[in-house]
């Protein structure tokens, strides 16, 4: 008992320096919780540009945006607002693509998860880009976004719902590459599962063959 107690009174000048320390290490502490409040107060500010968008993750929000250049960062706006656009329904998809078209190269190849090809031409992929945003509609969701070095490498996870009856939760990913003016030049589309993507296929299917029919009569008057 006795050998406790010397113990007991060895510890206790320890202890109280320890609590000297841990009363020393207050600013630390509220040097901590200042940083903390200010990182609460950026996601807020985040969710805030988030829920302006109908498409979720607001393009601020994207890991990598600081090395973007100038006509990256614009191009990827420019999308960010053409799609909002039509999600949203606030705009018809040939008028906000109008917006996206001085974005795109020419040749801009578009890849979709419906069609075992690509398309080839800026109008071809609007016309595209803007008729699946039409069948997502106000269900499309961007969350995990990534912009390579200088933003010319996107990847942008997305969530939406397919079908016109039973909806189905549709997943996948944008691929898109820009070239060194900032143009878009390729833009990849990879979703799942099958059964969504086959009811994707299906809706594209009652709208594009005619679109492109008059798009292409429209080229062939000269009125592209």
């Amino acid at each position: 008992m006795m050998a406790s107690g010397s113990l007991r009174r060895c510890l206790q000048p320890r202890f109280a320096a320890h609590r000297g320390f841990s009363v020393g290490a207050s600013p630390l502490r509220r040097s901590l919780h200042a940083r903390f409040a200010a990182h609460r107060g950026f996601s807020a500010a985040a969710e805030a540009v988030a829920s302006s968008s109908s498409i979720g993750t607001g393009p601020t929000d994207a890991f990598g945006i600081e090395t973007a250049t100038p006509q990256a960062l614009a191009t990827f706006h420019a999308w960010h607002e053409s799609a909002d656009a039509v999600l949203s329904g606030r705009e018809s998809q040939q008028d906000a693509m109008a917006r996206l078209r001085p974005h795109m190269r020419d040749d801009c190849v578009f890849r979709p998860p419906t069609y075992h090809g690509a398309w080839t031409g800026a109008d071809e992929t609007c016309l595209l880009l803007g008729t699946v945003s039409e069948v997502f509609g106000s269900s499309f969701r961007y969350g995990r976004q990534w912009l390579g070095e200088q933003g010319h490498e996107w990847a942008l996870e997305f969530t939406t719902e397919v079908g016109a009856g039973s909806k189905k939760l549709l997943t996948g990913i944008d691929l898109v590459s820009l070239d060194e003016a900032g143009k878009i030049k390729e833009f990849t589309v990879l979703a799942r599962p099958p059964n969504a993507v086959a009811l994707l296929k299906d809706e594209m299917m009652r709208r594009v063959p005619m679109r492109l029919a008059a798009m292409k009569a429209k080229k062939a008057m000269g009125l592209l």
